[in-house]
């Protein structure tokens, strides 16, 4: 299976709508990769991705940030922002495509062929420049010769395919009634215009920009067609002396039989699937094709026109007639006609839904959008909030340190396990944006929501990591304990200090986590109950929200065992009393590595995944000297931990029974703050949290114990 993705239009750094769809599909992507890992699907699946680097947007911008004297140079800055949107999905872990598709390099070799094709079909024609009207010949082969911009012939590929397809096939009934209005004297071409919405602005079906209002007019009003759209869009080099367009970039024109030029937006993709359709051929076909909402009508909708279209008349899709006189050949019996199955070009589409800002669409035209780089620490505002496109108009031309070292590499805000910005947005678009199809709203506030809910699986994967080593090294490591001996030269324990026997809270654990797993593929799969799509009808797709909801419940029983072990082994009544033995250690193991596993499939980071995890927690009594040395430092630390709690432990211990006593109240009062002190400034800033015991009817503290935070500061008293 291969799939393709539409990228992104380089002319200016990505946004979290950008963002919320590549993450998203990378989510589908790594399932569908496990699927295949786990022998479901064979051979690996194709991940293909275009980068759009031919585009009226990038020309314009080009233009505006050139020197007074120079020519504009659309591929250079296409290329800086290319380099830019591949930065930003490395810091949002998304997995890098195995294909990459430029226009630019695909033009002339790939593009050009295919739209001939097309032409060869009868379904495209030319409208002539300076002329603006279709020849009266209308066979699709009268401007061999001509030059002009080329046009897809819906009627002629509608009639050419004799019922077997249709064209508009993504479009909505509501768009499709209202976009193709249409009257002899085009009287409703400036309706259309006007009524375009966002998701389509600077563009018509045509492909054409609309930047130049009067020309567009001119041939929407020559087109045969109001659904026809632009196939090659004719560009010269050296304008007409009258002409108020400015001369095109060299690095964007390109040569055709139709004149200078550059493909139009919406055949693209199609040729460029075409030319991987066959490079592949012998292991992958194409059977998914995603990309955001916006894109379905009419670009998607265009894409498989055009597909349908080459298809025809290439003899494929059924074996139509690649003759525009396909329309009057009845010489082919009903029968073969019925006999003959039309071949879907692609059968799966996956449309990531928009997202919002306050009730409307993140879009740069209407300049409430939030680039990748602000929410992932890059530049912010004095305040603290992230940027937008209003302040970021003084710095427009000058980039080139945007977010960027001088050597290429990333200057992302530091990122540890408990502070990751780009895995608390993978946790949002995962399971609290709602279903990946539909429409999310971005805040500031739902963000913060991921973060506590992350926060709260990477405490469990710290706190339980760390304790599971506390407990294989108090009953296994522990060298210095009395009943640990040399016997012919191996190490022997007498296992007095541990147990492998499992209680009803192990049991329950481990089942828990079992349940839990089970659920997690299910919603990954699409097999709840209780899935739903964008429209809100039961489907069969990627539950997220149940995802993270299994993940939590799960992080939280944990952490309820551990505490529960914790002051098991804390006796409130005596300290002097040996605690009990820790508890088997394959449970909660068994629970971690579950954890690790599900939050591994859907793509979080090393950072979230192996939270916890350093060289020096796996149990090895026969590592190198490297490895020894670094497990022994780790040793000394927890130690040192252990003793500073102890120490601080005692001291307030003494220092309760003596204000009881009311002896020394005054000093005894200053030990205590100094205790509480570094409880609640000292470690913390450390990264450790100290947990206080008891205090028993003998003025004595039950002991403490301590575990990892997020580091914090705070004001001293």
């Amino acid at each position: 299976m291969a799939w393709y993705v539409c990228g992104p239009t380089v002319y200016d750094s990505s946004h979290l709508g950008h963002a919320r769809t590549y993450v998203s599909l990378d989510i589908l992507r790594r399932v569908s990769l496990r699927l295949h890992r786990d022998g479901v699907s064979s051979p690996r699946p194709l991940y293909v991705m275009n980068i759009t680097d031919v585009d009226d947007k990038i020309i314009r911008r080009s233009m505006e940030i050139v020197s007074d004297g120079d020519e504009a140079d659309p591929i250079a800055l296409a290329r800086f922002y290319e380099r830019e949107f591949w930065q930003d999905l490395e810091c949002l872990h998304v997995l890098p495509p195995d294909v990459v598709c430029r226009v630019s390099e695909h033009v002339e070799e790939t593009i050009v062929p295919y739209i001939e094709k097309i032409m060869e079909g009868g379904m495209a024609y030319i409208i002539p420049e300076n002329e603006m009207r279709q020849s009266p010949s209308g066979d699709g082969n009268e401007g061999r010769n001509v030059e002009g911009s080329v046009y897809f012939d819906v009627r002629a590929f509608e009639c050419i395919t004799e019922g077997k397809t249709r064209y508009g096939k993504l479009a909505p009934d509501v768009v499709a009634s209202d976009f193709f209005s249409w009257t002899d004297n085009g009287a409703n071409v400036n309706n259309h215009i006007d009524g375009l919405d966002e998701n389509q602005s600077d563009i018509t079906n045509d492909g054409e920009n609309l930047g130049e209002r009067d020309n567009s007019l001119q041939i929407l009003r020559q087109k045969r067609d109001p659904r026809d759209f632009c196939l090659w869009k004719y560009r010269p080099r050296n304008p007409h002396p009258s002409s108020s367009s400015p001369p095109e970039p060299l690095s964007v024109s390109y040569p055709s039989p139709w004149g200078t030029g550059r493909p139009g937006w919406h055949v693209e993709c199609s040729a460029m699937i075409e030319r991987l359709s066959r490079d592949f051929e012998t292991t992958h076909e194409f059977r998914i094709h995603a990309g955001g909402v916006d894109l379905k009508f009419p670009h998607h909708a265009n894409e498989i026109a055009q597909a349908e279209a080459f298809g025809v008349a290439n003899g494929g899709f059924g074996g139509a007639s690649a003759s525009a006189g396909a329309c009057d050949d009845q010489s082919k019996s009903e029968s073969e006609s019925q006999a003959k199955r039309w071949k879907e070009w692609i059968p799966h589409w996956v449309h990531t839904g928009h997202l919002y800002v306050k009730g409307r669409k993140m879009s740069k035209s209407l300049k409430n959008f939030v680039t990748i780089r602000e929410v992932l620490g890059v530049s912010k505002t004095s305040n603290g909030e992230p940027t937008t496109e209003n302040s970021r108009d003084d710095d427009k031309k000058d980039n080139s340190s945007n977010g960027k070292n001088t050597d290429g590499t990333n200057n992302i805000t530091h990122e540890n396990a408990w502070t990751s910005p780009a895995d608390d947005f993978r946790l949002w678009c995962l399971g609290l944006s709602g279903s990946y199809r539909g429409p999310a709203t971005y805040s500031k506030e739902r963000m913060e929501e991921a973060s506590v809910i992350r926060e709260k699986w990477v405490r469990f994967l710290i706190e339980g990591q760390e304790s599971l080593d506390r407990w294989r090294f108090s009953t296994v490591l522990d060298f210095d304990n009395a009943d640990s001996k040399y016997v012919n030269g191996n190490v022997s324990f007498s296992g007095k200090g541990s147990t492998k026997l499992w209680g009803h809270k192990e049991l329950k654990l481990f089942q828990t986590a079992t349940q839990c797993s089970i659920n997690c593929q299910k919603a990954v799969l699409g097999q709840c109950s209780n899935s739903i799509n964008g429209s809100g009808k039961g489907s069969f797709d990627l539950d997220g929200t149940t995802f993270v909801k299994e993940l939590t419940f799960l992080a939280e029983t944990g952490l309820a065992y551990i505490q529960q072990v914790k002051m098991n082994r804390i006796n409130t009544d005596n300290p002097q009393t040996t605690p009990p033995p820790p508890p088997p250690e394959e449970p909660l193991r068994f629970v971690l590595e579950t954890m690790r596993s599900q939050i591994d499939l859907v793509g979080f980071s090393p950072l979230t995944v192996h939270a916890g995890i350093s060289g020096d927690n796996s149990l090895n009594l026969h590592s190198t000297s490297a490895t020894a040395k670094n497990t022994n430092y780790s040793k000394k630390e927890r130690a040192l931990l252990d003793e500073i709690v102890a120490f601080r432990s005692a001291v307030r211990s003494s220092a309760i029974g003596g204000l009881r006593k009311k002896d020394g109240i005054a000093a005894v009062k200053e030990i205590l703050g100094l205790c509480d002190e570094m409880r609640d400034y000292v470690f913390p800033s450390l990264g450790v949290e100290i947990l206080d015991g008891k205090v028993g009817d003998d003025g004595r503290s039950g002991g403490g114990e301590w575990r990892y935070c997020s580091p914090r500061n705070g004001n001293k008293k």
